[in-house]
């Protein structure tokens, strides 16, 4: 059975990684963060415009992530 992070949370188990697949696809907002900060200074930009276009991104980043997952071995 693959590591949760239920699993991994719980006491004894703190030797136990989450699989690489899960930690990708719980980062893809704060790489989206990224991407989007690489785009633009945010110091400047209208909060209307960096939820768009962050929502964009996102949007990108989920549909390569369903792409890509196929193709990545997933070890359990």
């Amino acid at each position: 059975m693959a590591n949760t992070r239920r699993f991994c949370d719980e006491e004894g188990n703190e030797h136990a990684f989450v699989p690489a697949i899960v930690d990708v696809r719980d980062n893809l907002g704060t790489l989206a963060v990224q991407v989007l900060a690489s785009r633009h200074d945010l110091s400047k930009m209208d909060y209307c415009d960096m939820i768009r276009e962050l929502y964009d991104i996102t949007e990108e980043l989920h549909d390569a992530y369903d792409q890509e997952r196929e193709r990545i071995h997933y070890r359990s």
